[in-house]
């Protein structure tokens, strides 16, 4: 049994101990701020109008002796604490005002606000603490599958490489892990072998090209991309995301293969993007980026004498007289094994022209 106490703290003390860093809101088993601003608002109105809103959960963390002071973590309440934090900041109005623009009467009464926390009597890298974040976010506004994923295997070796591969890691040399952005139970080897890794072309392939939008990075979809990616490369076409779940497991402790797969898909992303395609082009879309990058990765050695543009010309031409079947194939039932090697054999066939 957890032990836990209900209080209350006003919200200027929670506001001071986000500040001082000793309250930490996005701990390793958060989920990134996905809020829009409309939401933010709304929950500011909440507290000006002095309506009740749910708990905040915080874990207490471990005391240091030496310096007398303690660093909790937020478990439930980082989107609510952050739009508080950039409220008093003033980052967004409410009705037309911004913090800064209210009374001091308002303002008073929105600091002395009373926010209602339940603290467990936990450490931060206690498991129980990823394990209630879990439920209670299986229920309202709860987690995408990716993001149970993340949360579920974060120490495993196979989802570190694909959040390298997708600029989801902190890899800041922090002492001791003192803000709790990574995980404090991922083995330090780890760090010291993801920073002497180049990802940078694949990350901007990804991320940089329009495919997925900021929102949909901010909910990790692009993470389960890449987990794809990586398990269809390594074995071939499933259906959804059927082997990176066993991959996950399997590689839980010891990816061996890690380092070949890192630079194939690097050097891949780099043939890519060389071959200039248009800030809006048709294979930016999910799907193709998929099979394309697969595709590549597969015949990498037989393109790397062949000129990148050339392979952008014939996808051009191929997007110009698209074939029925295919365009069905990239807009339904996209993540079918079906669909993905039919994908799949189109694009070979364009590759192997040039190749021969």
């Amino acid at each position: 049994m957890v032990d836990y106490r209900v209080r209350s703290v006003s919200l200027l003390n929670l506001v001071n101990d986000v500040r001082k860093g000793i309250l930490i809101p996005d701990a390793y088993f958060q989920r990134n701020l996905v809020w829009r601003e409309i939401h933010n608002k709304d929950f500011i109105k909440t507290i000006l109008l002095g309506f009740p809103f749910p708990q905040i959960f915080i874990s207490k963390g471990k005391v240091d002796v030496a310096k007398m002071t303690t660093i909790s973590c937020i478990v439930d309440g980082q989107q609510r604490t952050n739009a508080i934090m950039t409220f008093i900041e003033n980052e967004f109005d409410v009705d037309g005002k911004y913090y800064k623009d209210l009374s001091d009467e308002v303002q008073s009464s929105f600091l002395k606000f009373e926010i209602a926390v339940i603290e467990l009597d936990l450490e931060n890298d206690d498991v129980r603490v990823q394990e209630i974040f879990q439920r209670i976010n299986r229920t309202s506004n709860s987690l995408t599958t990716i993001e149970k994923m993340a949360s579920a295997f974060s120490t495993s070796e196979y989802m570190l490489v694909a959040k390298l591969l997708g600029n989801q890691i902190d890899l800041v040399d922090s002492p001791d892990n003192e803000d709790f952005k990574e995980d404090p139970n991922i083995p330090k080897d780890f760090f010291v072998w993801a920073r002497k890794q180049k990802v940078k072309k694949f990350n901007q392939l990804l991320t940089g090209k329009n495919v997925f939008t900021p929102r949909d990075i901010a909910k990790k979809a692009h993470l389960m991309h890449i987990l794809n990616i990586m398990s269809t490369v390594l074995s071939g076409f499933f259906n959804r995301n059927e082997r990176t779940n066993d991959y996950l497991t399997d590689y839980a402790l010891n990816f061996e293969g890690k380092n070949e797969l890192l630079q194939k898909l690097e050097e891949t992303a780099d043939y890519i993007l060389r071959a200039k395609l248009k800030p809006k082009s048709y294979w930016y879309n999910k799907s193709n980026i998929f099979s394309l990058i697969v595709a590549v990765a597969n015949s990498l050695e037989d393109l790397k004498r062949i000129n990148p543009e050339l392979l952008r010309d014939s996808l051009e031409n191929f997007e110009a007289d698209l074939p029925g079947d295919y365009k069905l194939a990239a807009t339904e039932a996209v993540n079918n094994k079906k669909e993905r090697e039919l994908r799949d054999r189109y694009i070979n066939d364009i590759i192997s022209d040039l190749i021969l």
